[in-house]
């Protein structure tokens, strides 16, 4: 396959539901249309359809697999979506991927870059007929969205569905220092530790990996929670927190909130 024309991009705001689950469908919210004839209309080929609305936060490229239905090969539009609470100018790549060795992403056949809009957005990419954008039957899509860390955050949506149109494997895929590897999106109990260090308070912190966490502090159960910090875990799901130095209290608590 020749790689593609760039096709025409259009997005609309989206927001972002949060929930916790404990074991997630693999999939990413995206769809393939494709063209029959030169003067057909567009069709579905492939689609995971948006459900619960979650996202897998990561700075690093993301990958899922496409099994297109139907005959129909021609790409008439792509669609995906994604969350991010920051803006960034081209901060996001779209790829497409051949099927490589291992059923993991091998050859690039198309790339596009695109703004990070804030709040996230339903990215459209139309394309005309044209005999050049032929879909092998079966590839990866993968997004990459740059500028995260700290409190910024972003990632695809994660609807926890199969597809219903067309196929795709329960697995995905992510690109760790180079090399593809399996990502799964299941969710491990948290374990919160907290501990009194001097005149400071240490938070320890497992859960998912890329997780966006909320840290809010009180002197009371029932006062008002002040905010204290966002903060998000690394690869491994783990993250550590140490407040500034504090006058001496006799109680302080913390509640902690996750995506």
């Amino acid at each position: 396959m020749k790689p593609l024309f760039a096709g025409l991009l259009a997005v609309t705001s989206v927001s972002l539901a949060v929930a916790d689950n404990t074991a997630l469908e693999a999939n990413f919210v995206a769809s393939f249309s494709v063209y029959s004839s030169p003067t057909s209309q567009a069709a579905l080929a492939y689609s995971v359809p948006s459900g619960k609305n979650l996202s897998y936060f990561t700075g690093n490229e993301v990958a899922d697999d496409v099994e297109l239905g139907g005959r129909s090969r021609i790409l008439a539009n792509i669609s995906f979506e994604y969350y991010a609470n920051f803006a960034l100018a081209d901060g996001l790549t779209f790829r497409m991927y051949d099927w490589g060795q291992g059923n993991r992403p091998g050859d690039e056949i198309y790339a596009v870059s695109m703004d990070v809009r804030n709040e996230g957005a339903v990215v459209n990419i139309s394309f005309g007929y044209n005999v050049v954008n032929v879909l092998p039957e079966k590839f990866f899509f993968s997004v990459q969205i740059a500028g995260t860390g700290g409190s910024k955050v972003a990632g695809l949506i994660v609807p926890d569905r199969e597809a219903t149109v067309g196929d795709s494997d329960d697995k995905a895929w992510e690109r760790v220092n180079g090399e593809w590897e399996k990502l799964s999106l299941s969710e491990r109990p948290p374990k919160v530790k907290f501990e009194r260090r001097g005149r400071r308070n240490h938070i320890g912190l497992s859960h998912r990996p890329h997780t966006r966490v909320v840290v809010e502090s009180s002197s009371h159960l029932d006062e008002v929670w002040r905010h204290v910090t966002e903060l998000q875990t690394d690869a491994n799901g783990d993250l550590a927190y140490e407040t500034p130095e504090e006058e001496d209290e006799d109680q302080k608590f913390y509640r902690l909130t996750s995506d």
